[in-house]
């Protein structure tokens, strides 16, 4: 922590004052240089806004999620079933919950903004999952319809209800796919494994590629959602040599 500016330090523990919004950890790459990991709740109140955007602000270099939709099967209608209803929810609070972190350390001006996930290939595990949770967020918003669909398009309804079935026995994949979520096969026990521990496999190769681009930024930070960050760090420590650093507090 003391190899960090003093800004930087101060916005770190000011998110890590935010349990709600943001989780926290400090990683030590190979060359020295430590990393800053900003999991966050890809929605949060001012207060909480304010901060995170504190923090991206005190890194010259800066990592960050963001799902490449243009390059995934089904991506982008993907993007606008997650995204629609944040939108929504943003509009029905009249701006009192704000957006991602990540969108504010895209618009920065100065120093660098790094998209994690670029890569030359997607997996194909990213791929199946990008298609099956389309599907499922599509049925799964549809079913709230289905009192109001039953009178006049009973088939759809019933068909909707039934789909909705399938998905919600499905999930039960989930229990036996916990225990193995870490491999990178996991997306064939259960989708939405495979689009967590793929997209923490392309972050983690992605941050290397970033250290290696930019060898003269002392520090980084990397801004993703919070369900992301046991996994991402993980591979750091396991696969690419990076030690933990204790966060005070």
């Amino acid at each position: 922590m003391q190899d960090l500016p003093e800004k930087a330090r101060r916005a770190l523990e000011a998110a890590h004052a935010e349990p709600l919004s943001y989780a926290v950890r400090l990683v030590r790459a190979p060359d020295g240089r430590t990393i800053a990991i900003l999991g966050e709740a890809h929605l949060k109140l001012a207060k909480a806004s304010a901060i995170g955007k504190r923090v991206v602000e005190a890194f010259d270099l800066r990592g960050v999620e963001t799902f490449q939709k243009k390059q995934i099967t089904w991506g982008r209608a993907l993007g606008v079933v997650i995204h629609l209803p944040r939108a929504l929810l943003r509009a029905l609070s009249f701006g009192a919950i704000k957006d991602s972190t990540i969108v504010d350390a895209k618009q920065l001006p100065s120093g660098f903004t790094v998209e994690l996930e670029r890569a030359k290939t997607m997996p194909l595990g990213l791929h199946v999952a990008s298609v099956y949770m389309t599907c499922f967020f599509t049925v799964s918003f549809l079913a709230v319809l289905v009192p109001v669909l039953a009178p006049v398009l009973p088939a759809l309804a019933a068909a909707i209800v039934f789909l909705a079935m399938l998905f919600q026995i499905h999930l039960l994949a989930l229990v036996p796919g916990y225990f193995v979520r870490r491999y990178a096969w996991s997306w064939v026990v259960h989708p939405f494994l495979g689009i967590l521990t793929l997209r923490d496999i392309l972050m983690s190769e992605g941050t290397i590629r970033m250290l290696e681009d930019h060898p003269s930024t002392r520090e980084a930070v990397v801004v993703m959602g919070r369900a992301h960050v046991s996994g991402y760090e993980a591979l750091l420590v396991e696969r690419h040599g990076f030690t933990r650093v204790p966060f005070p507090g």
